[in-house]
């Protein structure tokens, strides 16, 4: 239940029920007496209300959880968040398994990796983490699926480099800089 709290307050900022005839409804707020039907709510509600379900009612330790791109339809900063919570999961006793393109969420499940090496705490403090933020690199297993296997990538204590998505926003971030520098450096905005 308290994995369905943290997904309710810090990504959803509101809550899921079910009404009397077993239809989900969300309350957005606190403040709010409103109950919205489900389909009738943003796509993040809606694609993340089977998860809340599922840790209030249904989870339990030695579950196998099975995401897919659990970063569909959230901005950056609820990626995040939704790493964070992934990694509370883990820790809970759940095992759990993610397909993702989201160098949010890989950045994230890194930060945590890399976290589990701060024995005093300052950098989490200083970043906003708690210990259950945090995961050690042999605890976190990652793969790399082309058209005829899984190739494993080495979790390492600085986290998950995945080649191919480096690269793409290596060459992204270097096209940006060449086409800004070329267009607009020295001119007044």
């Amino acid at each position: 239940a308290d994995l369905a709290d943290d997904l309710e307050r810090a990504i959803l900022g509101g809550t899921v029920s079910i009404s009397e005839e077993g239809e989900f409804l969300y309350s957005p707020g606190a403040a709010t007496e409103s109950r919205f039907a489900i389909h009738l709510t943003a796509s993040v509600v809606k694609s993340l209300t089977s998860l809340v379900f599922y840790f209030r009612h249904l989870a339990k330790k030695g579950d196998f959880l099975i995401i897919d791109e659990p970063e569909l339809n959230l901005h950056p900063d609820n990626q995040r968040r939704v790493a964070k919570l992934l990694v509370r999961i883990a820790r809970s006793g759940i095992k759990v398994m993610i397909s993702t393109h989201s160098d949010y969420i890989i950045r994230e499940i890194n930060n945590a990796i890399m976290l589990s090496a701060d024995e005093g705490g300052e950098l989490r403090k200083k970043y906003g983490y708690e210990e259950e933020d945090t995961i050690t690199s042999a605890r976190v297993g990652a793969y790399l699926f082309d058209a005829k296997r899984a190739n494993p990538i080495e979790v390492k204590p600085t986290g998950i480099e995945v080649e191919t998505i480096e690269r793409e926003i290596n060459s992204l971030n270097a096209s940006s800089q060449d086409i800004y520098f070329s267009l607009f450096h020295g001119r007044e905005s």
